[in-house]
């Protein structure tokens, strides 16, 4: 379904009058309560192969006046769990309405991080509504890889229960930052396809991870001497501004045919 007759019927069925989906020069804005919302793509890359496999995706937030605000600061303006519920829904159709727009040039994985508020908001078949948002983009959900904070899982077991309904469903799941031994028993339970770091670990962290046949990935590759280190200590995946910054349009994949 072509982006602007998808926009139409996101809109319709939103019978909240709390937002707006429009189109904008080719890709879906969203207007909430004052904000407008778009996306960032960040490139993820192969460093073996050095190509582009997926992008993660980040919200960018601006006032009437276009004044900006961190995403951060937009997701704590929702004063219920029902509000954080439906602006996470929204910024999540938002974001796979925005790489939907780009298929022609773009291949791969839509990566997406999720609040631990969300997974405790919802009681049931989390990832359910999301799965149909996504069919309707022609997405499904093996295209996603859903990054959850791994320090939340072993500390509270509806957080990985939660985790757990998503992977049912056919989810990919990376899991960000594992550092006690407690979070590292909780992603090996979970079996996720990948591990994010935003520092580099002890090898013997990354070796075991290997082992258990989990891709290693590493942010903040900046410049040639991060990336030949990151080669060389045996991550899987790589992002930073080595391979781009996240910008509204995702760097290509394939040529087009």
């Amino acid at each position: 379904m072509p982006l602007n007759e998808l926009i139409r019927y996101f809109s319709a069925a939103d019978d909240s009058d709390e937002s707006t989906l429009f189109p904008q020069n080719g890709r879906a804005v969203a207007c909430y309560r004052g904000l407008s919302l778009g996306s960032l793509f960040e490139p993820i890359v192969d460093l073996a192969q050095r190509r582009i496999v997926g992008h993660m995706a980040t919200l960018t937030a601006a006032h009437e006046d276009a004044t900006p605000v961190a995403s951060e600061v937009a997701y704590a303006a929702c004063e219920s769990a029902s509000s954080f519920v439906y602006f996470d829904r929204l910024c999540r159709t938002l974001h796979a309405l925005n790489f939907l727009a780009q298929r022609a040039t773009v291949g791969g994985y839509l990566q997406l991080a999720i609040d631990p508020r969300q997974l405790l908001a919802v009681q049931s078949q989390h990832g359910l509504v999301y799965e149909a948002i996504l069919k309707r983009c022609g997405l499904a959900p093996a295209d996603i890889v859903l990054e959850f904070s791994a320090s939340h899982l072993g500390s509270d077991g509806r957080l990985a229960s939660a985790v757990g309904n998503y992977r049912q469903r056919g989810y990919r799941l990376a899991l960000r930052e594992p550092v006690l031994s407690r979070d590292i028993a909780a992603v090996k339970a979970l079996h996720p396809e990948i591990v994010r770091f935003e520092g580099r670990p002890e090898a013997t962290v990354v070796e075991d991870f290997r082992r258990e046949g989990i891709a290693i990935e590493l942010s903040g590759i900046d410049t040639d001497a991060d990336f030949a280190t990151a080669q060389a200590s045996g991550f899987d995946l790589g992002r930073g501004c080595f391979f781009g910054v996240a910008q509204a349009d995702c760097l290509p994949t394939h040529s087009v045919s």
